[in-house]
């Protein structure tokens, strides 16, 4: 998995981050499919905002691409730096997320982001106060249910950010009434390099989520 993982990093890692299509229009890329969840990953590569460039979340966009293929479910990724779709009240990325909910009858949304955590959890699950879950609570307890599953640890952090209604997942569960959760992984947990081993348990846990959506 590690080769495969790291080939399609490649496009996102190219010019430090910055990007594979520097000299074209492309700022994101969307891969279709049959299931009716759609994966996201805006932070593959860096992202302004305002004067300072915020790092890329590696490896986000290649876990994306990875699962999407394997499920055959609906994705989006960034392939070139811009504006950052979370915060900025105008973004093509967030129309482009509703244009696909909307066209393609998407049921569910997850928004795949990385940090570095305090503590030692593999998934931190955002939501807003489950505001996002358009009220599908069990939703929740099933992802939880699956980290005990394949031995990983979630939590949910549940303090809204300041900017909370520009973010991707509080648009989409807005304007499209659909559940829409902000998956965190630990940079730890998603170090396929040094950590493989708990990249493919989080990878089944993600698959397993997705086909549940048959």
């Amino acid at each position: 998995m590690k080769d495969e993982i790291l080939a399609l990093e490649s496009d996102f890692s190219n010019n430090s981050y910055y990007g594979t299509n520097v000299w074209t229009e492309e700022k994101y890329r969307v891969i279709s499919g049959s299931i009716p969840v759609l994966l996201s990953a805006p932070h593959a590569v860096n992202q302004f905002r305002g004067d300072d460039v915020r790092d890329a979340e590696k490896y986000t966009g290649a876990i994306v691409r990875f699962i999407s293929r394997a499920t055959n479910s609906f994705s989006i990724f960034q392939m070139f730096t811009h504006q950052d779709p979370n915060t900025d009240s105008e973004s093509l990325y967030k129309d482009a997320v509703i244009n696909l909910i909307d066209n393609y009858k998407i049921k569910l949304f997850i928004d795949v982001h990385s940090s570095t955590f305090k503590n030692d959890a593999d998934i931190d699950l955002v939501t807003h106060l489950h505001e996002t879950l358009c009220g599908d609570e069990l939703l929740i307890e099933k992802i939880k249910l699956l980290g005990l599953k394949y031995n990983l640890k979630i939590e949910e952090n549940n303090k809204p950010n300041p900017e909370k209604i520009n973010e991707v997942i509080a648009v989409s569960a807005r304007k499209c009434g659909i559940p829409s959760i902000r998956l965190v992984i630990n940079n730890n947990s998603l170090d396929v390099i040094n950590n493989e081993d708990k990249f493919k348990r989080i990878c089944s846990l993600l698959q397993e989520v997705i086909e549940s959506w048959k």
